[in-house]
């Protein structure tokens, strides 16, 4: 694949030759000395990201005047600013441009460059038009998971999917994204929202006159995804008579509407999703066993953000642009650090009106630690914030692996945790040891 094409435009030859050098590892890099260099470049060949001066003296055209002939005639290509100018007035009209970042020339400018190009480079991916709804996500597990589902979604297979995780890691946009892949249409029905006393008419439709107020035959929302797919948000919030009625729906593949006497047919792909402990509820009686064995032919587990910093970082980008709509607004490392290092018991959701906070807040027009603190009301110097809702003494750690004869997901299970949030405790308390194959080729614990 080839590398991305920047541009360098500088009338300063010394610079432009030191930051080719500096950047030509990662990407191709074209230079122009001058603003009609530069503009016979970018017509001659497809550049995604121009760094441009402003001030070139002894020139009639300026670092301003190819700002606005990119904006005007180039607009796909993403611009920063790479000046030491002085020039207030020049300074204020470039600031209203939309700029990806406005860096002064010093001696640490590179590590700013390199970030600017690519939050450059990831705007433009963010915007590139899309003919399926597509997954968004850097993180490995969560690649590792859209893969399985992909094998499914590739099958003939027509078996209904569960889908597990915390509130706001994006369950309803999986399903969506199920649907999507599928080519089918999506019907949704958050159970947590729906009136018990209304959900079953809500989903299986009524008839006429079967209950004060139904002055006209309805049909429900599964008669209404017929041939597509249906979507139950919070399955765990079903009363025990819809989980009977549902029972039936996916065995028969029929639905009675309230006060029917004619079962009617449908074809639907059942997508459920829950944040609760269904096999929990099983034990307290709240849900039924046989409903559950029906809906987790295929289960997917969404892992928490705090455990996908890589998805952190990108959805911070992603936000940061979709906010501030394409306006300069720098994202700094010390900022992402401490973004990474939050529990965000809210997930993708909480992430997003933070970020919200921080470009609305920021004077500086800057995602850094101080603005991130303020978003998540700490303080900066303060490292509670990277403390987690579970916490367990080394010993507990061990005990709990113990247990399972050191097995890393079934102690994951255990203590209620990602696999992943178990990893980094063991790294963290150097357990790696601890667990040793014995003789019999079965993992024995080693506790020393």
């Amino acid at each position: 694949m080839n590398k991305p094409l920047i541009l360098l435009v500088d009338d300063d030859r010394d610079i432009l030759e030191t930051n080719q050098f500096l950047l030509s590892d990662e990407y191709r890099v074209e230079t122009a000395s001058s603003v009609i260099g530069a503009k016979d470049i970018l017509n001659k060949i497809s550049v995604e990201v121009a760094i441009i001066d402003l001030n070139f003296e002894g020139h009639d055209q300026d670092g301003l005047s190819l700002i606005d002939y990119i904006q005007d005639e180039k607009p796909t290509v993403s611009m920063i600013v790479l000046s030491s100018d002085h020039d207030t007035k020049r300074i204020v009209e470039t600031m209203r441009r939309p700029l990806v970042d406005f860096i002064t020339k010093d001696e640490e400018s590179e590590i700013a460059i390199r970030s600017a190009i690519t939050q450059a480079l990831s705007r433009k991916k963010f915007n590139k038009p899309e003919s399926e709804l597509e997954f968004k996500t850097e993180s490995p597990l969560m690649k590792k998971m859209l893969f399985k589902i992909n094998q499914v979604l590739a099958s003939n297979s027509s078996a209904p999917i569960l889908i597990l995780g915390e509130s706001g890691t994006g369950k309803e946009f999986l399903a969506k994204y199920i649907a999507s892949m599928s080519g089918k249409k999506l019907v949704a029905a958050n159970m947590a929202s729906i009136p018990r006393e209304t959900a079953e008419s809500e989903l299986f439709g009524h008839k006429k006159g079967s209950f004060t107020g139904a002055t006209s035959d309805k049909g429900g929302l599964l008669e209404q995804a017929h041939h597509g797919v249906f979507f139950l948000d919070e399955i765990g919030d079903c009363s025990s008579a819809i989980q009977a009625k549902l029972l039936r729906v996916i065995q028969e593949k029929e639905i009675l509407p309230v006060g029917g006497l004619t079962p009617k047919k449908v074809e639907v792909r059942f997508v459920a999703a829950t944040h609760r402990d269904l096999d929990s509820m099983i034990l307290n009686e709240t849900f039924r066993l046989d409903l559950l064995q029906r809906l987790n032919a295929f289960t997917f587990k969404i892992p928490p953000l705090r455990d996908r910093p890589e998805d952190v970082e990108y959805y911070t980008r992603v936000f940061v642009n979709e906010i501030t709509q394409g306006e300069f607004f720098r994202i700094d490392a010390s900022g992402l650090e401490m973004l990474k290092k939050y529990y965000w018991p809210g997930n993708v959701r909480e992430l997003r009106n933070v970020i919200e906070r921080v470009v609305v807040y920021s004077r500086r027009r800057s995602l850094d630690s101080d603005s991130v603190a303020q978003a998540l009301n700490k303080n900066p110097s303060d490292t509670t914030y990277t403390s987690e809702a579970k916490v367990y003494t080394c010993e507990e750690i061990i005990q709990a692996l113990k247990k399972v004869n050191g097995n890393r997901t079934k102690a994951a299970d255990l203590l209620d945790v990602h696999k992943t949030t178990l990893h980094r405790w063991i790294k963290k308390f150097n357990l790696n040891n601890v667990v040793e194959s014995n003789g019999a080729g079965r993992p024995s614990l080693q506790i020393g």
